[in-house]
């Protein structure tokens, strides 16, 4: 067996480096007859589609993108120009041109569609669009150019109307790209100031909060897109310097998750297409610089990559080869638990999200050397009996087809080779008419060295897809697979059914054709009468050369003692890791406003690489980072007493665009925050974020110092962050009434007609006002404990002897 173990290690080692030598050809040999054999190759692949097309009606599923794609690769070609004015007139059937349609300018998704459904298609068409325009216009012949231009003219609304979270990282960079260049293109100064100012929210976001949809196989490509697009296109070179170091961000953060051994995007993913192997759209920028051996890609996707200026340095891919072990972790959003640690050693990766991203994340994974297209492991919450993410359907009303999990409560917590992962089922979360079962899977690799169960060899059971092989599991029960060098431990801590007994749970083998085997709890019962769910532990084991040293191993991972304490309204469990305890708390109603303390605590770092934080000060060298670091810096928390009351200055937050500080003699210390009235467009990017310092927790009542002109300007977003969950509903709107001076006036949520009190804990909290309509100025807040104080200090706008506090004039709008 040893013997058997040295030469799979051998041929393994022989692998990686036949690999990179293959990887390193490839990135030798792009250049221009690659490019060309690139181009001709997307324009060779498009016939059939055309012959779909060119005389009759498209077919229902066609893709608005596929015409811009195609007719991209054949002006990238020089061939065909009489097929462009077919395919122009097409995309201009598919466009909305109605200027009263909130759809207006943008595009339907397919062919079939009635109307525009998913806003995403504009930002995605004009990619190619724009590039055509650019490189080809001269070359167009004249009906066609006149098409285009048309086209191109209506997208700019379609693009302006697209308000696009700033966190939704991959369209927010096209988005802003796309106002970019097609301002700049068409004489349109006011788009591209818009493209600007959304491209530096974008940067001021992720500078803070770090990358949303982390480590995604397939949107990390969406983005190299759209920052090669800036980068080529922007005409202000201080946004081809944002592109370039967002682009280094994004790469050094692929470099430190990359896992040559199997040639993957390693660890937890925050948006999936493919469950099983991890692979995605990226995969068409790694081919491109010598990163993934192979033979070319099909994707038409090449040619707009092929547009890029930009290159990943050589010393990134060396990183990511040669840095073992190495412990990646990120922040990617603005709670606490938003957050993920990754693991990595030669021969087996660790990752663990602290909380859930959506549904079609992994928050929690395992990767192993091998061929790419193995399984990895992972976990998946299932409620359509699809562990395997094999059932699309469609999700929207865009009739995208996706494998979608559920998205129930989920807390992690990792210390390097240790992991725990707890999930709870809260109702709302196994409702629906597409929730036909619910488990809990961990998927694992069948095709391994071996596995172990209670301290003895396991062979797995054999089975059919229809009566599938299974070995009971109890809770505690040690589960461990052996590959190589490396080791992976799993054991079930805690685990609750719909009924409020213990769930059961079995390794189970279904005969599948993806080579995997999975370790399945079982909630689902004819009675709900309790939040069903499952803690696991999992621990991974490096360079356990013999089995001596994987037997000790072992030894020590089946002895473990463990902690659980499990009730309805709080569940516990802690583990003793091999470098310190990794522990998972959480209490009812578990998510928002219930509490989660996990050991360790998750980083606030944008990019950690052992320790180091490395992705916020290489963003820092930009603007307006660098301003924006410099006031952070200065930021100071507001105390807020455990009695009485506090004041402070609106324009002594932290103000992200399109909000901005403003003067004005009549108010407080003569500012004000606002976003201007007449900038509807970056509505949804403005933001003014005060970090508090509370004394004692408790409730409270918050009052500010508005100006609203006019009904259709008098309403703010309010957040509420507490240091690990939202203390406040995401979507709370507090409508001030309007009037025509400054005037102070109490919170009242969601029109609530009595002040709604704010039941805030001890410690850090941060309250954040977000843009809801463009005109609502903020002066001045105070926080108090008295529900009956109204603030005393003397407004400069009312006259002698009336009140400072007024009602409002009218609570619409």
């Amino acid at each position: 067996m040893v013997c058997s173990r040295f030469l799979k290690l051998s041929c393994w080692a022989m692998t990686v480096t036949l690999a990179v030598a293959s990887a390193r050809g490839a990135a030798s040999e792009i250049g221009r007859p690659d490019r060309d054999a690139i181009v001709q190759d997307a324009a060779r692949r498009g016939e059939g589609f055309w012959e779909t097309i060119a005389r009759r009606e498209p077919y229902p599923a066609m893709g608005i993108r596929k015409v811009f794609s195609y007719a991209l690769a054949l002006c990238e070609a020089r061939q065909r120009p009489e097929r462009l004015q077919r395919l122009f007139e097409l995309a201009s059937q598919d466009q909305d041109r109605d200027p009263e349609s909130p759809g207006y300018g943008n595009f339907k998704w397919t062919w079939r569609d009635e109307r525009v459904t998913d806003r995403n298609a504009v930002e995605f068409c004009m990619q190619d669009a724009v590039a055509i325009w650019r490189r080809h216009g001269e070359w167009l012949p004249g009906p066609a150019r006149q098409l285009l231009r048309e086209l191109l003219l209506d997208s700019i609304e379609g693009c302006l109307r697209h308000r696009v979270p700033t966190g939704y990282t991959n369209i927010a960079l096209l988005n802003a790209g796309n106002l970019i260049a097609l301002g700049e293109t068409l004489d349109r100064p006011d788009a591209a100031a818009e493209g600007y100012r959304r491209l530096d929210a974008v940067c001021l976001w992720t500078w803070q909060f770090g990358t949303r949809e982390y480590c995604s196989p397939t949107y990390y490509g969406t983005d190299l897109d759209g920052l090669l697009f800036i980068e080529a296109n922007a005409e202000r070179e201080s946004a081809r310097q944002q592109a370039r170091t967002l682009l280094e961000l994004f790469w050094t953060d692929v470099a430190l998750n990359w896992f040559p051994p199997k040639q993957c995007l390693a660890g937890p993913h925050s948006r999936s297409y493919d469950y099983l192997r991890g692979l995605g759209y990226v995969d068409q920028h790694l081919w491109l610089h010598g990163w993934l051996p192979g033979e070319r890609p099909e994707s038409t996707g090449l040619v707009r990559l092929l547009m890029g200026r930009w290159s990943p340095p050589d010393r990134l891919r060396t990183l990511s080869g040669r840095r073992f072990p190495r412990l990646v972790r990120q922040s990617w959003g603005e709670k606490l638990t938003e957050s993920r640690t990754h693991m990595m050693d030669r021969d087996v990766t660790l990752g663990c999200s602290a909380s859930a991203y959506g549904r079609q994340d992994m928050p929690l994974t395992v990767d192993l050397p091998g061929d790419r297209r193995m399984v990895r492991c992972y976990f998946i919450p299932d409620g359509r009996a699809d562990p395997y993410g094999e059932k699309k359907y469609e999700t929207s009303s865009a009739r995208h087809m996706k494998a979608l999990h559920l998205k129930p409560f989920w807390a992690g917590a990792q210390r390097s080779r240790d992991a725990v992962g707890m999930v709870v089922y809260r109702r709302e979360d196994v409702q629906g008419d597409e929730v036909s079962n619910l488990q809990s899977h961990v998927v694992l690799r069948r095709d391994v060295d071996g596995f172990r169960l209670r301290g003895r060899p396991l062979a797995i059971p054999e089975g059919t897809p229809d009566r599938p092989g299974r070995v009971p599991l109890e809770p505690g029960d040690p589960l461990i697979l052996r590959e190589g060098t490396a080791a992976v431990g799993i054991r079930l801590l805690w685990s609750r059914a719909q009924d409020g007994g213990a769930a059961p749970a079995a390794l189970v083998n279904d005969v599948n054709p993806h080579g995997a085997v999975r370790l399945t709890v079982e909630h689902r019962c004819e009675e709900a009468t309790a939040l069903a769910g499952a803690a696991f532990w999992i621990r991974v084991g490096s360079g356990l050369e013999g089995d001596e040293a994987f037997g000790k191993w072992c030894d020590r991972f089946e002895q473990a003692a463990v902690a659980v304490e499990a009730a309805d309204e709080r569940v516990r469990v802690e583990v003793p890791g091999e470098d310190g305890p990794v522990a998972v708390e959480a209490a009812a109603p578990f998510g928002l406003g219930g509490g989660v303390r996990l050991v360790p605590e998750p980083t606030r770092g944008v990019l950690e690489l052992d320790g180091e934080e490395i992705g916020r000060p290489l963003l820092e060298s930009i603007e307006p980072v660098a301003s924006y670091r410099q006031r952070a810096d200065r930021l100071r928390p507001v105390d807020v007493p455990a009695e009485g009351g506090v004041y402070w200055e609106a324009e002594d937050g932290l103000v992200f665009p399109g909000m901005i500080a403003a003067d004005d003699p009549d108010a407080s210390a003569g500012r004000y925050v606002w976003q201007p009235a007449d900038d509807v467009w970056g509505r949804s990017t403005g933001s003014v974020t005060w970090p508090l310092r509370v004394a004692r927790a408790g409730r409270y009542w918050l009052w500010g110092r508005v100006f609203a002109p006019d009904p259709q300007s008098d309403s703010f977003y309010v957040r509420l962050l507490g240091d690990t969950d939202p203390l406040q509903p995401e979507a709370a709107s507090w409508h001030t009434g309007h009037g025509d001076r400054w005037r102070w006036q109490f919170l009242a949520l969601d029109r609530a007609k009595a002040p709604t009190p704010l039941d805030l804990p001890a410690g850090p909290v941060r309250l954040q006002l977000h843009v809801r309509e463009p005109g609502t100025k903020i002066d001045r807040l105070f926080l108090t404990t008295d529900p009956a104080a109204e603030p005393e200090d003397k407004d400069p706008a009312t006259p002698a002897g009336s009140s400072a506090v007024e009602e409002p004039v009218d609570q619409s709008g």
